[in-house]
């Protein structure tokens, strides 16, 4: 159960704020889940784990209405806070799920190692769902081999099965057919090239990324003389944030950290394609219920609706977060699109928040979704 705890001197708290580079332009991510699983427009896992550090203490509840890929998510956990994330689109909330378990590292690396055993030892192929476009999207061998590894995967129950499941979703892209940037699966461009990586010495490769991952969360927790505390609980929720927030699902938090989907600029669903396909989902429904998604950047009242969704999020996290305390907020928008910043800092403030710290930085070329986004803006409400 999550609880209210005390009250801080979040002025106070924001002073540990002042002296931060928040273009992060010398330092590599801290994670190293952050490379497990291609997700578009990720943030820097720095910001989180700062804003976590500085304006909440130990055993806490952090929220991310916005989950994504569950970088907050992850620092939260490795910072000894509890946290819940809210998610719409299933792959990243399996994505999510896996980089949070709570088990410690010794536990990650037996689950690791029983999957690689049966995965080699699974000769039997598993039905490739209608929903995949096996044909468009893989070679034979490519799919023969996938197959294999649906086989082995069917066997696993709790937690080996998510991991599995997520080490399985973070090969499907780099060894489909297509070599081109990634939008042209997106968008359900057919490929121009017949690419081939080995799927078993892939997927061998990632289940291994995700035990050294779990290793240096561990051993970050052993030098900050927490690692005789239990691993924190993450609550990964899927659905439309208003809607599980309204739903009374959270309980309370001390503090927000999220990353709303900027306007126009990509589309997290359609993103996910080759996942979704093999997990039998239609794309769809959850494209239209997808907050700012590109495709829907050219309808006449686009710009209106992100808004008003929004409004919905944050109205619902008014309602869970203790009083005096942060909602920080990572804002960008495209310089194709209309400003948006100001509207946007509106909006909160209409749900009873106050903006109090901003902040912007300058986004490392290699996150960039195209030229014109290279500008992010911290927003701290309380």
């Amino acid at each position: 159960m999550l609880t209210r705890t005390k009250k801080i001197d979040l002025r106070a708290r924001l002073r540990r704020l002042e002296d931060v580079d928040w273009d992060f332009s010398t330092s590599r991510s801290q994670s190293a889940f952050s490379s497990l699983h291609w997700h578009p427009c990720r943030y820097p896992s720095q910001i989180p784990a700062v804003l976590i550090g500085a304006l909440s203490d130990p055993g806490e509840v952090v929220l991310d209405p916005f989950l994504g890929s569950g970088t907050t998510a992850v620092e939260a956990q490795r910072l000894d806070r509890l946290c819940v994330g809210i998610e719409l689109n299933p792959v990243s909330a399996l994505m999510a799920r896996a980089k949070t378990l709570s088990r410690d590292s010794g536990q990650i690396r037996k689950l690791v190692d029983r999957i690689r055993v049966l995965v080699r030892q699974t000769a039997r192929r598993e039905t490739v769902p209608k929903t995949v476009q096996s044909e468009k999207w893989y070679t034979p061998r490519t799919l023969n081999d996938l197959r294999k590894l649906r086989g082995g995967i069917a066997e696993l129950r709790g937690d080996g099965r998510i991991l599995a499941e997520a080490a399985f979703s973070a090969i499907l892209l780099p060894v489909c057919r297509e070599t081109r940037h990634w939008g042209y699966v997106c968008d359900n461009t057919a490929p121009k090239d017949n690419n081939e990586r080995d799927v078993i010495e892939l997927y061998e490769k990632t289940l291994i990324g995700f035990a050294e991952a779990y290793e240096a969360r561990d051993a970050y927790r052993t030098v900050s003389y927490r690692r005789e505390l239990p691993v924190p609980e993450v609550r990964v929720l899927e659905g439309d944030a208003a809607d599980v927030l309204k739903s009374k699902s959270v309980e309370g938090a001390q503090l927000i950290v999220t990353s709303p989907p900027y306007f126009g600029v990509a589309d997290y669903v359609k993103a996910q394609r080759l996942t979704l396909e093999w997990q039998g989902l239609e794309i769809e429904p959850l494209r239209q219920k997808e907050i700012g998604a590109r495709s829907k950047r050219h309808r006449l009242v686009a710009a209106d609706q992100y808004l008003a969704d929004c409004k919905r999020v944050f109205d619902g996290c008014r309602g869970v977060l203790d009083r005096g305390r942060a909602c920080a907020v990572v804002f960008g928008e495209s310089g194709d699109r209309a400003p948006m910043k100001e509207k946007f800092e509106q909006v909160v403030e209409s749900c009873q928040f106050k903006l109090i710290y901003k902040q912007s930085r300058k986004i490392s070329s290699g996150r960039r979704q195209n030229p014109s986004l290279q500008t992010e803006h911290l927003l701290i409400f309380m």
